[in-house]
């Protein structure tokens, strides 16, 4: 099966795993389960990933339409790699679907100002003997064993904890502040660190968001990936209708003015698989709208109408 055909039925076994559970009310989770036993059942793909020891043949199957990007930089030996992208399009899927392609460990950590480097190098907690020990963190683990790590949030993290991660990811070795000792990088460690920016500061969406200083910035340079929606898998979750196509030629027409306008707003594929969810529950498009729409301004509203 060629890689165009394979994508093709990936995207209809999907939505097929969508469509089937439409009428009943299921979580994501349980929506994503069915979706991966369904893409399991097309015969894996073998990619060669470079690593430490050369190449590495690996079988993968994922329908994640960026991870021919991410394995591109793997391939290149790079192993520090910033996904950036809007709310809701997989970019932490993304990083475990690697981790799982290349059979290597996985973790994540989603950074904010109250992580501190206790949470990514360990503590010193009092053990049962009445002494001190130290504890370390799966981010110490990965990094000294090998894995792939996600730092998610990256442009939410305190600044003065990027001072240490900064170093981490750059010189090979990790000095940890907790315990006095020196970690050394393990050579199949795959630091991800995922932004809904750029690293320059707040935007029109994500007002919380802090600047990363150069330095951070220049540990990503020529190893960021932008993960957009997809719209081809989108549209691979409708059944062609009418209603459905309306449904999605909306969705996409929201996105181009939150951008035109620079809104505080988010239309994720969530809203195209709920949306279906009300259509197949005999509402309209106008029932969707109002909605989504229910919160948005009337300014906001006018300028999407």
């Amino acid at each position: 099966m060629s890689n165009e055909n394979d994508k093709t039925k990936v995207f209809e076994l999907m939505a097929s795993a969508i469509q089937e559970h439409m009428k009943s009310s299921v979580d994501e989770e349980a929506v994503r389960k069915m979706i991966d036993e369904k893409v399991g059942t097309i015969a894996a793909k073998k990619i060669e990933v470079h690593l430490s020891d050369g190449k590495l043949p690996v079988e993968l199957d994922t329908p994640h339409a960026s991870l021919t990007d991410v394995l591109d930089l793997v391939n290149q030996g790079i192993d520090n790699i910033l996904l950036v992208g809007p709310s809701g399009t997989g970019k932490t899927t993304l990083a475990k679907d690697l981790a799982t392609g290349l059979k290597l460990n996985y973790g994540f950590l989603s950074l904010s100002a109250g992580v501190t480097e206790a949470h990514l190098f360990g503590r010193i907690l009092p053990q049962a003997d009445g002494t001190w020990g130290y504890q370390s963190t799966q981010f110490v683990d990965i990094y000294e064993n090998g894995g792939v790590f996600l730092l998610d949030e990256l442009d939410a993290a305190d600044p003065n904890l990027m001072v240490s991660v900064n170093a981490a990811l750059a010189n090979g070795h990790l000095s940890n502040v907790v315990n006095g000792k020196v970690h050394n990088r393990h050579p199949e460690c795959i630091i991800i660190a995922a932004a809904n920016t750029y690293g320059l500061g707040a935007d029109a969406q994500y007002v919380g968001r802090n600047p990363l200083d150069a330095s951070t910035l220049d540990r990503f340079v020529l190893s960021t990936v932008y993960v957009d929606y997809d719209p081809d898998l989108e549209r691979a979750l409708t059944d062609g209708s009418p209603s459905h196509t309306s449904l999605l030629e909306w969705v996409w027409d929201i996105r181009k003015k939150i951008v035109e306008y620079r809104l505080q707003r988010v239309a994720s594929t969530r809203l195209v698989i709920n949306g279906m969810k009300a259509l197949s529950s005999g509402h309209d498009l106008n029932f969707i709208k109002r909605k989504f729409l229910q919160s948005w301004s009337l300014d906001e509203q006018t300028k999407v109408a």
